[in-house]
């Protein structure tokens, strides 16, 4: 009878301490509702990037860019690493241009503008006119 009653015990202590530390080591959790406003700006972020990602992934636009020693990598980054207004302002663009903009002049006219902002960001110097910002 003794030793059920120990068991018990035991058993109740352990279970104490284990809540207890268990306890220090959860983290907050908070939780919101995420509004339709928001997840639209998001989605459309997303596919804005990946058309982006889409035209500079043209061969026509890779043999510009190498042809002025930007490789396709460092367009990517660059692409992944671009605000939410850069993305916004260059899709602007993009869309403001004339009918056939995916045309070999369009592709160029995209990949000029990339490589402005990359030389404004200082991750390229093809542009010796054009300073890095910061600099």
């Amino acid at each position: 009878m003794k030793s059920k009653r120990l068991i018990k015990q035991i058993t109740a202590v352990l279970l104490s301490m284990s809540m207890f530390v268990l306890s220090l080591q959860s983290a907050a959790v908070r939780a919101a509702m995420v509004s339709t406003d928001t997840q639209i700006q998001v989605e459309q972020q997303n596919y804005d990037r990946e058309q982006i990602m889409r035209i500079t992934g043209s061969d026509e636009a890779k043999e510009v860019l190498l042809s002025l020693g930007v490789s396709q990598e460092d367009v990517e980054a660059r692409v992944a690493n671009m605000t939410a207004d850069e993305i916004a302002e260059f899709n602007k663009q993009i869309n403001e241009m004339p009918a056939g903009a995916s045309s070999a002049l369009g592709v160029i006219l995209v990949i000029f503008v990339i490589l402005i902002v990359l030389d404004l960001l200082g991750a390229t110097n093809i542009f010796p006119v054009i300073k890095p910002i910061g600099r």
